[in-house]
């Protein structure tokens, strides 16, 4: 930024502390690297709503028991919306007719505390503090649940009988690999939880088992103002990551470049986690919708499909765009291009509460044909939350507080062609909110990005 006339004249001292200053003000302008939290609020009211859907009986839910290989340990999702402790191997147990709930955690030796940390049998605050009438050592679970074997009038089970998702797997993408480790004669175990549920029902006999899935999946469906303010940093953040993925794009730089970017930003900015692996596929592995292996050259003249996103306080964002690698389209890629774009857009404009999914799949459709393209991808979508492809009623209306990706294709593999935009919407009382803001995605803006390298090469000069 260049100084004021008067500032000019100030000895060198003083003009080098005012760049130093101003420096600092365009540091503090640009997103601070924030992890937001909940307060503990936030799930004693999660639990009394889900109380409230259920009416009556004992809702007991397990936590997960070890972290992936090579990862940071991620909670189960539906017992973090419940209790927002990250102690694996925990319990929760909660009366459906009060939402009076208990915690149970493994007990942890001197050296666990030493090397992990304290879990909240530390505190003995932590009960009153975060909502539990009571926070016990696991081995007192058995005789809870004895005690509830005995209790007069208890005869309905709430657990979870439905698959659990993960940071990038839906419930019905778990039933997926579940189902395909079973097509294996020697893979037959049970999973987790069915062995779980298998020992409750040896415990408690006479209880009704009922899934409580899906009472979770429509409070998770609709997201919290704090969960839709976490949402919003991590739209920005994740948005402008994929915008320095695409100012780094040259023909001769490799995929997983871009990828090291985008990463960069997201992890100096709070993100604690990727939402899914990156996505970058340059030419024919455009086509290749779930490409992760990112270690291709890009060409002059190709397109390249970025898919990336961030998961912050475990919430997610998804965020496609394509690009030529080049800096400019070819005719037929731009073709591809602005019906796409169309397609979103009509698409994003014309959610709001009450409309459903029928209508805008027509109005997609309208477009792609128009356009002459398949329509049969003219309108993707998913809901996003804890999962990048999260729990939720599809045949529901669109309501106020829904969180959505909307990712209309097009895919012409025998033109090494994939073109795709995608952006995560919050539905409001009114209409939508785009989440991922500030990526562009209008042909001129997005070309606008390219790097000068990119630019040379589109126009020929060496």
């Amino acid at each position: 930024m260049a100084m004021p006339g008067p500032a000019a004249a100030v000895t060198r001292p003083l003009g080098a502390l005012l760049v130093l200053l101003l420096l600092g003000a365009g540091w503090t302008a640009s997103p601070s690297a924030e992890r937001m939290g909940y307060p503990p609020g936030e799930f004693t009211a999660r639990r009394q709503r889900l109380a409230s859907a259920l009416g009556s009986g004992t809702l007991v839910l397990f936590g997960a028991t070890s972290a992936a290989p090579g990862l940071r340990f991620r909670q189960d999702h539906d017992f973090f919306y419940l209790t927002g402790n990250e102690s694996p191997n925990a319990v929760l147990v909660m009366d459906a007719a009060t939402g009076l709930s208990q915690l149970f955690l493994p007990p942890l030796t001197p050296a666990e505390v030493r090397y992990e940390g304290p879990n909240w049998l530390e505190d003995t605050d932590a009960a009153r503090l975060r909502g539990f009438a009571s926070i016990q050592q696991l081995k007192v679970l058995p005789d809870v649940l004895s005690q509830l074997r005995q209790a007069r009038g208890q005869t309905t089970l709430w657990v979870r009988l439905s698959e659990r998702d993960t940071v990038n797997r839906g419930r019905g993408d778990s039933a997926t690999d579940t189902r395909k480790r079973r097509a294996n004669p020697l893979a037959q175990y049970p999973t987790e939880d069915g062995l779980r549920v298998a020992a409750l029902r040896e415990r408690l006999p006479r209880f009704d088992v009922k899934d409580v899935a899906p009472h979770l999946d429509r409070l998770r469906l609709i997201k919290t103002p704090r969960e839709i303010e976490i949402l919003r940093y991590n739209g920005r953040i994740s948005a402008e990551a994929l915008r320095r993925a695409i100012e780094a794009t040259a023909p001769g730089r490799f995929e997983y470049e871009l990828e090291a970017e985008a990463t960069h930003w997201l992890f100096t900015h709070g993100i604690q986690a990727a939402a899914y692996p990156a996505i970058v596929g340059s030419g024919p592995m455009g086509n290749q919708w779930h490409y992760e292996d990112n270690g291709r050259q890009m060409k002059a003249g190709e397109l390249v499909v970025m898919d990336y996103g961030g998961s912050l306080d475990y919430l997610t964002v998804d965020i496609t765009r394509t690009w030529p690698v080049s800096g400019r389209f070819t005719d037929a890629q731009l073709k591809a291009y602005q019906a796409t774009l169309e397609a979103q857009k009509a698409i994003i404009a014309a959610i709001r509460p009450g409309v459903t999914r029928a209508i805008v799949r027509s109005l997609a459709e309208g477009i792609f044909t128009s356009r002459g393209f398949d329509p049969r991808y003219a309108y993707v979508g998913h809901y996003v939350g804890l999962s990048v492809h999260d729990v939720g009623d599809w045949s529901l209306p669109f309501e106020a507080g829904m969180v959505l990706a909307i990712e209309p294709i097009v895919d012409l593999p025998e033109q090494q062609m994939h073109v795709r935009i995608e952006d995560t919407i919050l539905v409001t009382d009114t209409g939508t909110e785009i989440l991922s803001t500030g990526l562009p995605k209008e042909v001129d803006e997005l070309l606008a990005l390219m790097s000068p390298t990119a630019r040379a090469s589109a126009s020929g000069v060496p």
